[in-house]
């Protein structure tokens, strides 16, 4: 289980609780990607608090405990920058799975497809697949660069549901996401006080 308790993160004044259940759902929306992105960069502990605690089943989050938090977590960004001559997708599903390759389907890994020749939200949707895959106990996905279709959206919200079912917990950023009623768990970051 996450737990964030009062924490504040600069430069914003503002507390942010919240708890996410193992295998369960939570989106955070916010009118800057900005601050979203902020507070799942604190959940990995790359980014200082200010006030408040992050716990992870009961344990403290802390500088020294976070490198080990991060093993059993992964994170979706908004985009990723590669390194040229590994701008395939395949390169891309190596680079995220790093030692956890030999897991995922051979199929994917051989798919020798520039990244550049996918769109962004294909990009996008490719980083979830591979995620997915890892089944890791708590997944951080930042929202997409750009705005989703809603066949896009329907990918993206059948492979959050992957993720949950296999017992993950995942904690997504997102402004259109709550309007399609997936979770009651949602913390919103651009009220004067959040709310819940």
């Amino acid at each position: 289980m996450l737990e964030l308790h009062d924490v504040v993160i600069e430069p914003r004044r503002q507390t942010i609780s919240l708890t996410l259940d193992d295998g369960r759902l939570a989106l955070l929306s916010a009118s800057k990607r900005s601050e979203a992105t902020a507070v799942l960069r604190a959940v990995m502990g790359l980014q200082p608090i200010a006030g408040g605690h992050i716990s992870i089943d009961g344990e403290l989050l802390t500088p020294l405990s976070a490198s080990y938090f991060r093993h059993d977590m992964a994170y979706v960004p908004s985009r990723l920058v590669l390194i040229p001559g590994q701008d395939r997708v395949c390169d891309v599903y190596r680079m995220v799975t790093s030692l956890e390759a030999n897991k995922l389907s051979l199929e994917k890994n051989k798919d020798t497809r520039l990244w550049t020749s996918l769109s962004p939200a294909a990009r996008y949707l490719e980083l979830l697949r591979c995620v997915a895959q890892l089944k890791r106990r708590l997944v951080l996905v930042d929202a997409p660069m750009v705005e989703l279709t809603m066949s896009e959206l329907g990918s993206a919200i059948a492979l959050f549901g992957q993720m949950t079912e296999a017992g993950s917990s995942v904690l997504a950023v997102s402004n259109r996401l709550p309007s399609m009623h997936i979770t009651e768990n949602i913390t919103y970051l651009n009220n004067e006080d959040f709310q819940r």
